[in-house]
């Protein structure tokens, strides 16, 4: 496998791998607000800002966390070779 075959297979399954994260942070935080607003007696039309809200808080954490994973790879040069990162 070539060194740019290597670095493109890296970057899909980092978005994918991204992408995931991000919905499954989003269905979290739904399921979460629809518990929290169970158990206080909020109403339901509350749900789109608390999807907004979500949405954005997903994004949010998933580019944290999709950060660190890319300086922890970055840290390892070995990993950098592997997936052909280095210049």
């Amino acid at each position: 496998m070539t060194k740019n075959a290597r670095r493109a297979t890296f970057l899909i399954v980092a978005v994918v791998a991204n992408f995931l994260v991000t919905c499954i942070i989003l269905i979290a935080l739904i399921v979460l607000w629809s518990l929290v607003a169970g158990a206080l007696g909020i109403a339901q039309s509350t749900i789109f800002p608390a999807f907004v809200i979500a949405f954005v808080g997903s994004v949010v954490l998933s580019g944290f966390l999709y950060s660190r994973v890319i300086k922890a790879i970055g840290k390892r040069p070995d990993l950098e070779e592997r997936f052909g990162l280095t210049k």
